[in-house]
């Protein structure tokens, strides 16, 4: 009876057998199906991120996108960008995606401190299953962010060998992370290293066309301030030409009249009375008068123009021929008159220019005026 028993379940092991190694075959193709879409959306990640990079030069537009790509796919809480600030050694969080992202974004870290940080001194990926078993980890960012991390990978990113920073996710589940995601955030690491070097030399390149016109902006306005300036001089120097020329005139002016003054209100009665009768005595007086009134006047006399000497027109026709070395004869020709008129005029202009009884040639004293 058992014999007969054993023989009828034995096929219906068989199946049940069968359908337990279909169902373990059916899992596993499902888990390799799992894994290869995972590597195929890994594969489209990194190929996004290429072409952002190459779509675009606006740093945070570019890590942006990044970012969000590695949150999405990872599916955690948060992902973060820190690079080196050359000056101080501090770590910056350049750019956050995910839970209270802005309050991560422009955090400090000082050389080595927080995982980050130590990731960016050291050059070694860091992979934490648990946070809390780590001293490396630094507890004031989620402390502020109200949030309990839990698991943590960051790896360094480099700059033609140089690290320059790391890149990190972040999620509250406690064993979140393996090597196969710091392989694939090294390769992103890469590609946003590639980006932020890209993104700084094009800043720098307009930082600099910008510096550039600036100066050109402030050069031109330097030169038109100068132009202004030289205008403006030039202005005040016409004025001032113009001044000094008004007061050299007056200057003459006064002299002549001066000196025809004297002439015409000195001169006539000082020569009254030298032919006067005079004992000796007044006529040295008289004659020390007209010398030094004679040497007063003299400076003024070679620096004032015929004109103030009242002259008539003819008188300063005829004086400036005297004063070119013309005879009475050449002039009489030159002027179609006589020698008798020429020699009167040449008489008056004598007595005018206060040469009468003076032993010195009308040409001369004509050479030392104006």
């Amino acid at each position: 009876m058992t014999k007969i028993q054993s023989a009828s379940t034995a096929p219906e092991t068989h199946k049940a057998l069968g359908t337990e190694r279909l169902k373990a075959e059916i899992a596993a193709l499902k888990e390799k199906n799992a894994s290869l879409s995972r590597r195929n959306s890994e594969l489209e990640l990194i190929c996004d991120s290429f072409l952002s990079i190459n779509s675009s030069l606006e740093l945070d537009r570019v890590l942006s996108t990044i970012l969000e790509a590695i949150r999405a796919l990872f599916g955690v809480v948060g992902s973060s960008i820190w690079l080196k600030d050359a000056r101080t050694g501090e770590v910056i969080c350049q750019q956050a995606a995910g839970f209270q992202r802005n309050i991560v974004k422009g955090w400090r870290l000082a050389p080595g401190e927080g995982v980050a940080g130590w990731v960016s001194t050291y050059g070694e990926r860091v992979i934490l299953s648990d946070t809390n078993t780590d001293m490396r980890h630094f507890r004031k960012v989620a402390d502020t962010m109200k949030v309990e991390l839990r698991s943590l990978v960051s790896v360094p990113m480099r700059v033609k060998g140089t690290v320059i920073g790391a890149l990190q996710v972040v999620d509250r589940q406690i064993g979140r992370f393996n090597a196969s995601h710091a392989e694939l955030l090294e390769a992103l690491a890469d590609a946003s290293a590639t980006a932020i070097e890209n993104a700084q030399l094009f800043k720098r390149a307009n930082r600099e066309i910008a510096e550039r016109k600036r100066a050109e902006k402030k050069l031109k306005e330097s030169e038109k301030a100068l132009k202004e300036k030289s205008i403006a001089l030039e202005e005040v120097n016409t004025a001032l030409n113009v001044l000094l020329k008004s007061r050299e005139e007056d200057q003459v002016h006064m002299e002549g009249v001066i000196v025809a003054n004297v002439k015409d209100l000195v001169t006539p009665f000082l020569e009254k009375l030298s032919r006067s009768p005079l004992d000796e005595k007044q006529a040295v007086y008289v004659e020390i008068i007209q010398t030094n009134l004679a040497n007063i006047v003299a400076p003024f006399m070679r620096q004032i123009p015929l004109k103030y000497f009242d002259l008539t027109p003819t008188e300063i026709q005829i004086a400036d021929l005297v004063r070119k070395n013309k005879t009475t004869k050449e002039i009489a020709e030159i002027l179609n008159a006589s020698s008798k008129t020429i020699e009167a005029h040449r008489n008056r202009l004598r007595k005018k220019l206060g040469l009468t009884n003076q032993r010195i040639q009308l040409r001369d004293y004509l050479t030392t005026l104006i």
